[in-house]
């Protein structure tokens, strides 16, 4: 649930970022910007905890 919580955050804060970057101001090009920085963060994320599980030695 806590990843859930900090993954909501990420998408409404480069919204919000978007919105106030982006000239056109449009919602559209604003929830995509957001949502492909979200899929950034989760595929980070799950990278590190692949890993994690899976030490090299």
């Amino acid at each position: 649930m806590d990843r859930i919580r900090n993954y909501l955050f990420v998408f409404a804060g480069n919204f919000l970022a978007a919105y106030m970057i982006f000239p056109e101001r449009t919602i559209g090009k604003s929830v995509m910007f957001a949502a492909l920085m979200l899929l950034l963060c989760m595929g980070m994320d799950f990278m590190k905890s692949k890993r994690k599980a899976n030490p090299v030695q």
